[in-house]
């Protein structure tokens, strides 16, 4: 069974859009483009073996040199057209994308949808190989997305034909150099293989050029010894026209051991060869497939207490991916989504909470320390002591009740009588008991001498 054979004319077939089935070791192909039935001048479908024992009048036996081989090769000559083709996904993508994120601190406001069409190509080369009178022919598939390389099969997708309206074609130029750059690299192992054989049997013909020619020279020197003899009993004879005759024949083999004439004669031979011995390769573009596929883009309307932003998800039905979400601090992909209160989108370890009023930050929103305990601060929290104009945390600090103002723990002075921080500058010596103590309490104890003067 020619496996070789089939696996061309399925390929060929599939290209062109047919249905195909295989069922007891026979291809059939149907629903065939009008085109295709026109030029092999029948009505699909159609039906193949490379079982000779099981072809029939509907079952056409597929060898080399049968009408169906030579029917694709010169339908393929003629061929390099460029079809659309569309992938038609069945699925919700926006319950697609909001099983793959997770919003941890914020809620959906409003979700806005728009769609683009991502692009690949397919391009479809025919290939033969020709060589030793024999012509070896395969179809190679070279898939290309953004001018690179792509593993690619359609045949687990829903596919239907494309529409010029809904797509703007690009160019294509760089896409199928890089196609033809990569059908070098897919025919390399094959290129060579044919090589390698082609070069093992050109170097058993040029040793038989070479043996037959030293057998040739061997063979003229034995007839020239012969010759010489019987030229010398001619002479002996003294029969002028033997003489003669032996003459020329001892001449006519001289002129076939002439050393120019045989070494142009052997390097003819060897040439002749490897000219027999070359190998052929001409690939020729069967057919450019535009391929697209839609791409869905969300636009997610956020908000907390603290804050309203919004933020972008794409999701390819192609891939069931979404697009990278970058954490805005560390960059790396987000599925766990947070936003501090200034609207940064960040993943869980760039979140730092305020030590102060306990808001959740972004690494890059919180950045002040406290001066006195190293903690982050938010800029709600941060306080300015006015004694010795370090920044820290709240409760580091005391606001004076007259002056607003805030004063750090170790620039306030304590007060021996109510135990409290006060500013060291306002306090007063007591009358009663000589030690200085904060305002507050110096005037209620100038207040309590006025009353018992009173009573």
């Amino acid at each position: 069974m020619d496996d070789a054979l089939l696996k061309f004319v399925w390929k060929f077939f599939k290209n062109l859009g047919a249905t195909l089935s295989m069922r007891n070791e026979i291809l059939t192909a149907s629903n065939i483009p009008e085109k295709f039935e026109k030029f092999f001048g029948k009505k699909s479908p159609y039906k193949f073996t490379v079982d000779e024992s099981l072809a029939t009048d509907e079952v056409e036996f597929l060898e080399k040199g049968s009408y169906t081989l030579k029917a694709i090769s010169s339908y393929l000559e003629g061929s390099g057209e460029t079809t659309l083709l569309k992938i038609d996904f069945k699925c919700d993508p926006e319950s697609e994308v909001k099983k793959r994120i997770d919003l941890k601190n914020s809620t959906i406001v409003k979700l806005s949808q728009k769609k683009r069409n991502n692009i690949f190509f397919r391009y479809t080369f025919h290939t033969s190989f020709q060589y030793l009178n024999e012509r070896e022919k395969l179809i190679n598939e070279v898939y290309i997305h953004d001018n690179k390389r792509i593993n690619g099969d359609l045949n687990d997708y829903p596919v239907s034909e494309g529409s010029k309206s809904e797509i703007d074609i690009p160019d294509m130029k760089e896409s199928y150099f890089v196609a033809k750059e990569d059908l070098k690299v897919q025919l390399d192992n094959k290129t060579r293989e044919v090589a390698n054989k082609l070069n093992t049997a050109l170097e058993l013909e040029i040793r038989r050029v070479e043996a037959h020619f030293e057998t040739e020279e061997r063979e003229l020197k034995y007839l020239l010894e012969k010759a010489k003899e019987r030229f010398e009993e001619t002479v002996r004879e003294g029969d002028q026209v033997k003489i003669s005759r032996q003459a020329k024949v001892i001449d006519s083999i001289k002129e076939k051991l002439n050393p120019e004439e045989r070494l142009n004669d052997k390097e003819r031979s060897i040439l002749i060869e490897k000219t027999k011995h070359g190998l052929n390769v001409n690939n020729k573009l069967f057919n450019t497939t535009l391929i697209y596929h839609p791409i869905y883009t969300y636009d997610f309307y956020v908000k907390n207490e603290h804050m309203k932003t919004n933020f972008e998800v794409a999701y390819d039905p192609l891939t069931k991916s979404l697009q990278k979400i970058p954490c805005s601090i560390c960059h790396e992909d987000v599925r766990e989504i947070y936003f501090c209160s200034n609207g940064h989108l960040a993943c869980r370890k760039c979140m730092v909470a305020c030590k102060s009023c306990g808001k959740e930050h972004c690494k890059k929103c919180l950045k002040i320390h406290c001066e006195l305990c190293d903690a982050l601060i938010c800029d709600s929290c941060k306080v300015r002591c006015i004694g010795c104009g370090k920044l820290m945390c709240k409760s580091h600090t005391t606001q004076d009740k007259l002056s607003r103002r805030h004063y750090c723990n170790t620039c306030l002075t304590k007060c021996e009588r109510c135990a409290s921080l006060k500013i060291g500058s306002d306090f007063r010596r007591s009358r009663k008991t000589g030690v200085k103590v904060c305002e507050d309490c110096y005037r209620k104890e100038i207040q309590e001498k006025i009353v018992r003067n009173l009573d």
